[in-house]
């Protein structure tokens, strides 16, 4: 079996495993788009909920119900800073990732190269093995009928 032969199952392996990190990278730019926008969601719903809160402070409100309003925008404003570290975990998670992808891209790469060279070489010794055979056969054709 030539050496290009015995390194394609390794080679196959090598692009399954990009195949593998390139489908995590997406799944985690996916969650990363996920989390901004649920952030951008909470920013707009917090937005909404002040807008409301100024308009109802201003034709007045009981101290209960203003206790209400500031307690519901603190669990939102908590919300939001919670939201905020997940992106950054988010993003750090397909930083990771993308460096996988990169390493095994790398890897199969080198290895589709090297078998490329290999089939190169190896057409080239079988061109070289023909034209010799070709060589001695003319050759050996040249001496039968010059004997004749």
């Amino acid at each position: 079996m030539k050496k290009s032969e015995r390194l394609e199952p390794i080679k196959q392996i090598a692009a399954n495993h990009e195949q593998d990190a390139a489908a995590a990278l997406g799944n985690s730019q996916r969650a990363l788009t996920e989390h901004e926008l649920k952030l951008q969601q909470l920013k707009n719903y917090r937005a909404e909920y002040a807008r409301l809160f100024q308009e109802h402070g201003s034709r007045g409100m009981d101290g209960s119900q203003l206790q209400a309003y500031q307690t519901f925008i603190g669990q939102i404003d908590l919300a939001i800073k919670q939201q905020e570290a997940a992106i950054i975990r988010a993003n750090q998670e397909r930083d990771i990732k993308r460096e996988e992808w990169q390493t095994r891209h790398t890897r199969t790469q080198a290895l589709d190269k090297t078998v490329n060279r290999l089939k190169s070489q190896e057409q080239h010794q079988a061109d070289k093995k023909e034209q010799r055979e070709l060589d001695d056969l003319s050759n050996a054709r040249f001496w039968q009928n010059r004997h004749k």
